[in-house]
């Protein structure tokens, strides 16, 4: 009873200090991505298909994948908030360029192209740094054995500006002159979080000391990944944590051309030659009140996964039940997919399951993140967290580099409920042979 209580004093204490809200803050304004639930819709509509955008997502994971590492060698040797704060200036442009080259009557492949590198350096420059930030001052404040929930605290904070952000967009898209306009609108939260992280104490931005040149700095940062072969218990960690985040970075927006193809059946089903104009408007509404709640639940999911993970005799157990559950999620969809497009099931139950499953996808990934951040600081030494966790975000980028081509190819070529279907069961065959044992 005694320790319940003080436990309870700590989480109290945690919750009012100024700098957790600094880090939930940061996570919430970071996450007003107004585009987000429509950004593959407007891809698509310009005439564009999977295979593009798979392109697109390539050559940001590429950027992200030859900067990832450095960037967290350039966090440990030059300060992290520096680092951070210039991450933002990045994701500025690239939102710039993304305005730019998504025009409806004169889209502009290139254009996007280069936004998307603007985007990925950004990316490689945020990855890792900030955790490593968070780790610095919970160890500072003495609370490194509450990592699992003051990550998903933090992390709720983030999916909480997920939820607002699909809501305001809704009423974004429908007054503002054209799509792309809500890029140019999702520069104001991002400007707001590059002033905030400059706010971070100083202690935050500090550096090693070391003697040796940049260059072997560099190379010694690449030597990290040596790790992957030499040390199994941290291997089989790396390798779960980011092909299950690759996984769901390269089919978490699939949702939405999926949804377009059931509004689309649903008008037609119940309307007698619907507009184009309909369509739309019904697409950005169930889209953007669909992210919503993808977002508001996996908010509190991502709040309590420190309870989730007390249940289990090992966090690692946790993480591979999760990844187990995700695949059986990922095969129901393309069932449903399938009863979908062959009309062998009623059109509404196919929509409705279709949603919650996909809402399931998320909460594993918002429920997974934090338990997955926690098992790694566990055994990462603290001089080398941010390069590490950086590691771990270049191998997500190898992954998305792989399979967002596949994904891409089987969607347009194969099947639809094909990608669904075989995907979960490499998945369920791939962790239970080399992760979970």
């Amino acid at each position: 009873m005694e320790n319940q209580n003080n436990e309870k004093e700590i989480f109290k204490r945690i919750k009012n200090d100024p700098q957790i809200w600094k880090f939930c803050f940061y996570g919430f304004f970071k996450n007003l991505k107004f585009f987000e639930p429509y950004l593959l819709i407007i891809f698509l509509a310009l005439g564009y298909n999977l295979i593009n955008w798979a392109v697109i997502i390539m050559v940001q994971e590429i950027l992200t994948y030859i900067f990832e590492v450095p960037s967290g060698i350039v966090a440990d040797r030059f300060g992290r908030k520096f680092v951070l704060m210039a991450c933002f200036v990045f994701y500025i442009i690239s939102f710039v360029f993304f305005f730019m080259g998504l025009d409806p009557i004169y889209p502009n492949f290139p254009i996007i192209m280069v936004a998307s590198v603007f985007f990925g350096l950004g990316e490689a420059l945020r990855t890792g740094t900030h955790k490593a930030m968070e780790l610095e001052w919970m160890e500072k404040e003495g609370l490194l054995e509450y990592k699992t929930f003051i990550y998903g605290r933090s992390r709720s904070y983030s999916l909480l500006g997920s939820t607002l952000s699909s809501i305001l967009s809704i009423i974004l898209l429908l007054n503002i002159p054209a799509d792309r306009f809500i890029f140019l609108v999702t520069i104001i939260p991002y400007i707001i979080d590059f002033f905030l992280i400059a706010s971070y104490p100083s202690y935050m931005n500090k550096h090693k000391s070391t003697d040796k040149k940049g260059w072997e700095e560099f190379l010694d940062g690449f030597k990290g990944l040596k790790v992957v072969f030499t040390d199994k218990i941290l291997r089989k960690g790396l390798f779960s944590i980011s092909s299950y985040g690759a996984v769901y970075k390269s089919l978490k927006d699939y949702i939405q051309p999926i949804i377009k193809l059931m509004i689309t059946a649903l008008l037609v089903t119940f309307m007698v030659n619907p507009s184009e104009n309909q369509e739309d408007f019904y697409i950005k509404i169930i889209l953007g009140l669909m992210y919503g709640l993808f977002y508001f639940i996996s908010s509190y999911v991502s709040r309590n996964a420190y309870k989730f993970q007390r249940k289990f005799s090992s966090t690692k157990k946790s993480m591979d039940l999760i990844y187990d559950l995700t695949a059986i999620v990922f095969f129901l969809i393309g069932v449903f997919i399938w009863l979908l497009e062959a009309t062998l099931f009623f059109t509404y139950f196919s929509f409705v399951a279709i949603i919650i499953l996909y809402l399931f996808v998320y909460m594993g990934q918002n429920l997974r993140r934090p338990i997955g951040v926690d098992y790694l600081s566990g055994i990462i030494h603290k001089d080398q967290r941010a390069t590490m966790l950086s590691v771990e975000s270049l191998m997500k980028s190898v992954f998305v580099l792989i399979f967002s081509l596949i994904f891409g190819f089987v969607w347009e070529f194969v099947s639809s409920p094909g990608l669904f279907i075989g995907l979960a069961i490499v998945l369920l065959i791939v962790n239970r042979l080399f992760f979970s044992r």
